[in-house]
């Protein structure tokens, strides 16, 4: 599991291609974000394209993976440290940002291969924001 969280953050560094991303989700998948609640594999491929389109220059330092195993489920906790820049138009300049998200995923066997394994529940539970950081 902790490869598939630093794969899942290098994905989102680099800008993937959505479908990269989407296919490392269930299709009935329920992220649950502060700025709101994404519900499905289409719903967070829309969240993922307006993202990468506000945030560049992202960076993800995974510090935390902590993991629970219940019947078919693998329950993670997740603590990331994410630093990425902003531009809001008429601003002259980017902005950096930085917080400490504190996560808890839920992981299930894919149901087309059941050797690999999709998030079914992403949730941020805190968005802590680094000295400076502006808020989200």
């Amino acid at each position: 599991m902790e490869a598939f969280v630093a794969d899942w953050y290098h994905k989102l560094d680099i800008h993937a291609p959505a479908d990269r991303l989407v296919a490392l989700v269930d299709e009935r998948v329920e992220m649950q974000f502060p700025e709101g609640t994404v519900r499905g594999a289409e719903q967070f491929r829309a969240w993922y394209e307006g993202v990468i389109r506000l945030f560049f220059d992202e960076l993800h330092t995974v510090t935390r993976v902590g993991i629970d195993w219940r019947d078919d489920r693998c329950l993670v906790d997740v603590v990331v440290n994410w630093q990425a820049r902003r531009w809001r138009p008429p601003a002259p300049r980017s902005e950096w940002i930085g917080f400490d998200a504190y996560q808890r995923w839920e992981m299930v066997p894919a149901p087309s291969n059941n050797s690999r394994w999709v998030v079914s529940r992403y949730t941020v539970d805190e968005l802590r924001p680094m000295p400076g950081s502006p808020p989200l």
